[in-house]
Parts: structure tokens; C-alpha cells; sequence
């Protein structure tokens, strides 16, 4: 017990030490303090206090002392385990800064752990074994479940290895300490099967130390050498990497409508009504511009998700309006079975979807056919947008959000930020993306968001006046 005491504190402390202002990491490395204190009352009962008395120094005093060390180590441990997995695994889960009741959850999870030391406890047991196994089983199925999801939900690889790492050092040693430190005493009186448990934490340890001296567990990285892609996941969620993609984006579109202005005046083709409109979508390019520039509050945060009700199909229109020059040669087809809002990030969720509508124009070079619908189903709003290219190999298929990969290298604007960049904002709407494509047969995304309590009704201006109505654009 030595072993798992010295172990997982120091692991814990290397965790602590490497970042502590991240929740994640303050939650795993309690795991590993309150895991290690049971592994110290083991060492304090087994060895220390038999050692001293061997000696001839256990005085009285000392003893009492011990006694009281063992005790709250060992209550340390039981109690503490199940919260501090649970908690992990809470704060680990991609949509929990979107949870409503984020801010309570810790203090109404203590109040059963709390409870523990109300009960009177049998003698020679050292906690009310009955009482604690009904909250403690919950706790910690609850929190395998919460990191098995999030690890299969995963799509972008190298967040998916990450969560596979987390998982398999976790999962395994937290089912093994639910028999043992709960499950075997309560309910078939076998009270010593805790002392294998240090196989299970070998095992741990080991995946946490090999791991991060290949990829890094938890930001604890021990090889010398420099991780590509623990650079670039840095860089993808950074506030720097969003707002220079967000500016790329916006800058093209203004070059874009300057040119077709440009062009219009010297052929002497310039309408009044059409000038306003190009000359508002370059207004709105760069308010957009000057929006993401506002709220990027540093080089190394994310972007703030400022929500609101957001009428989706005229949002979804406004980004094809700021496309239309390059949709000279597609067929538009719009279709918004859904006419009610989303609750949303109207800059995040405009850029996401200009993204993907731009990814979409770029894979028609000689033209073709552009899909876009937005409909509902009883708890989601589904939003799809469908191109008629060349569509994708699996291989590339499986790296799409894979942050800095791109099947578009050719291009100098870009840097493979696009779906990796989408993927992270739709999650942090609490939603799903998904892609589906083959070779010749082009690419449908489809991206599911949570449907609003109340949900009103929009005008959409009038090219979208009734619900489910289709129009068609052609060059």
C-alpha cells in the first residue's frame, strides 16, 4: 500500500502542479489524493504503527494520534472517491458550461457524503457500509457512464485517443473499488478484497506514465520532445487561432463584394437597390469581424458564448446572401420546415455555418447543386447543407475534425481550422455534427441542436414567406 499511497499522490500533485486552474485537472488530481489516502491508512495500520511499537516509541499520545490519521484518511477515501469521480467526470463532459445547474451541482452532490457522518457505524467497521453503498454505487456508475459516452461521442481523433486514455486509467480501477471497498463488505461480508486494488492502480499508473511520455495525460507532459498535436489542439481552441479563421472568413467576403461593386460601376451596371445590398453584407462582414475581436478576451481563451434567441432561417439566409457572388454557377435550393429560433451564439453560430456552406461552394468549382434545410424534430432542429461535389474518401472522412488537416492544401488561405473550429462551437451549443459523404456523390453536414422550451414564430422575409417552401437559384 506504499505503492499506491506514494503513487497516486505524486501523480496528483504533478497533475495540480501542471495546471491548476482547470477544473478537469483539480477534480482528477483529488481522485488521486483521496484514492492515496486510503493507501496511507493501509500505511499507517500495516506498517508505521507496528514499526513504532517494535521500536519501543508508540507512546501513548502517538498512538491517539495515528489512530486519528488512519481514521480520517480512511474516511477520506471512502467518502471522498465516488464524489470526486463523479465531479471529474461532470466537469469532463463537453456540454457542462452549458448546464443550468452547473453552479450547485458540487454542494447538492456533497450532501450525501456529508449524511455518511450522521450514521452510526457497526463495530469493527470502519463506515455505515449500508448508507454509503447507496449513494456511492449511483456516484460511480454515473461517472463511468458520463466518460464512456463522452469518449464514443467523440469524433475529432486526437481529442478521442485523449478521452480513451482518461477512460481506460480511470474506468477500470473505480468498477474494481466499487466491489471492493463497497459492494463485497455490504452485501457479502468480504471486507479484505481492498488490498487488490493495488493491482488495479498499477495498472493506472501506468497508463498515466506512459501515456504521457508519448502523448500527455491531462496536460502532463514528460517527453522532451515537441508534441505536434498537443500544439495544435492548443491552437485550435485558443482565442487567437478562432479570431484569426473568423477574420480570414470575413475579409474574403469583403474583398469579394468590393470586387463585384468594382466591376458593376465600370460596366455601368450598378442598381441602387442591389449596391445597398452588397454594400450592407460588407457592413455586416466587417461588424462581424469587430464583434469576434471584442469578445476574444486573450491569446490562450476560448470564445465566450453569449446566447440568445436566434431566428435560424434568416440567419441561414444572411450567410447565403454574403456568399451569393460565388454562387454564380450553383443551383440554390432552400427549404425551412423549421421557422421558429434557436438559442444560440448568433456570431458563433453564423460563422459555423459559413464555414460549412464555404467548405460546401469550394467542392462545386464548376458549379452544381447547394442544399439547405433546417427542420425539427420533437426534441432537436436539424440543419443540413448538402453540396453536389466530389465528396470524401473514408480516410479522409475520419479526420475531418481533426484540427489543422485538410483535404485543401493547395489553397494559402487555408489552415485546416474550418470543421475542427465548427465541431467545437456546436458542441459548446450543447449540440451534434455529423458528415456524411462518398466519393462522387457529394457531402451532406447535418448539425442538431437542442430545441428551445418556447419556441416563437419568425418572419423570414420574402423569399421564405411559408413553411417548408422551396426556392431555386441558378446562375
Amino acid at each position: 500500500m506504499l505503492f499506491v499511497f506514494v503513487g497516486l499522490w505524486t501523480i496528483g500533485l504533478l497533475l495540480i502542479l501542471t495546471d491548476p486552474k482547470r477544473p478537469t485537472t483539480r477534480w482528477i488530481s483529488s481522485i488521486a489524493f483521496t484514492g492515496g489516502s486510503g493507501g496511507l491508512s493501509a500505511v499507517i495500520a500495516d506498517h508505521l504503527v507496528p514499526a513504532l511499537a517494535a521500536g519501543g516509541w508508540l507512546t501513548q499520545p502517538l498512538a491517539d494520534l495515528l489512530a486519528t490519521a488512519e481514521r480520517i484518511s480512511s474516511l477520506t477515501c471512502y467518502y471522498g472517491l465516488p464524489y470526486t469521480f463523479l465531479m471529474f467526470a461532470i466537469v469532463y463532459h463537453p456540454g457542462y458550461p452549458l448546464w443550468k445547474n452547473g453552479a450547485w451541482l458540487p454542494w447538492a452532490l456533497l450532501v450525501p457524503v456529508a449524511g455518511s457522518l450522521l450514521f452510526d457505524i457497526k463495530p469493527g467497521d470502519p463506515i455505515p457500509y449500508g448508507y454509503v453503498t447507496a449513494w456511492a454505487t449511483p456516484y460511480i456508475v454515473a461517472g463511468i457512464g458520463l466518460l464512456l459516452s463522452v469518449t464514443l461521442q467523440e469524433r475529432n481523433s486526437f481529442l478521442r485517443r485523449s478521452r480513451m486514455l482518461v477512460t481506460a486509467a480511470a474506468v477500470p480501477t473505480l468498477l474494481f473499488a466499487l466491489f471492493t471497498l463497497y459492494v463485497l463488505p455490504t452485501f457479502f461480508g468480504v471486507y479484505e478484497w481492498w488490498r487488490y486494488n493495488a493491482v488495479l492502480i498499477a495498472f493506472t499508473l501506468a497508463v498515466i506514465v506512459g501515456s504521457s511520455f508519448r502523448y500527455g495525460f491531462m496536460g502532463l507532459q514528460i517527453s522532451i520532445q515537441n508534441q505536434k498535436l498537443d500544439y495544435t489542439l492548443r491552437a485550435i481552441t485558443s482565442g487567437t487561432s478562432i479570431l484569426n479563421h473568423a477574420i480570414k472568413n470575413d475579409v474574403g467576403k469583403i474583398r469579394l463584394f468590393g470586387e463585384k461593386i468594382k466591376y458593376d460601376a465600370e460596366d455601368g451596371l450598378t442598381d441602387k437597390a442591389e449596391l445597398i445590398r452588397d454594400v450592407e453584407v460588407i457592413m455586416r462582414a466587417s461588424q462581424h469581424i469587430y464583434d469576434m475581436i471584442y469578445r476574444i478576451q486573450g491569446q490562450t481563451q476560448e470564445a465566450e458564448l453569449r446566447m440568445g434567441e436566434v431566428p435560424a432561417a434568416d440567419l441561414m439566409h444572411e450567410c447565403l446572401e454574403m456568399l451569393a457572388p460565388e454562387m454564380k454557377e450553383i443551383e440554390l435550393t432552400e427549404h425551412y420546415g423549421y421557422r421558429g429560433v434557436l438559442r444560440a451564439d448568433r456570431a458563433l453560430l453564423a460563422e459555423v455555418w459559413t464555414n460549412v456552406l464555404t467548405n460546401a461552394l469550394e467542392a462545386m468549382p464548376q458549379g452544381g447543386a447547394l442544399t439547405v434545410r433546417i427542420t425539427e424534430t420533437k426534441r432537436k432542429i436539424v440543419v443540413e447543407i448538402k453540396d453536389s461535389g466530389h465528396g470524401m474518401e473514408k480516410h479522409q472522412l475520419k479526420r475531418v475534425f481533426d484540427p489543422f488537416y485538410t483535404t485543401k492544401s493547395g489553397k494559402k488561405m487555408n489552415f485546416g481550422l474550418g470543421l475542427s473550429y465548427c465541431y467545437a462551437i456546436v458542441q459548446k451549443h450543447k449540440g451534434t455534427m455529423n458528415i456524411h459523404s462518398k466519393p462522387g456523390q457529394g457531402t451532406s453536414v447535418f448539425m442538431q441542436f437542442p430545441k428551445p422550451e418556447t419556441t416563437e414564430k419568425t418572419a423570414l422575409g420574402p423569399d421564405a414567406a411559408s413553411p417548408g417552401r422551396e426556392r431555386s437559384e441558378g446562375g
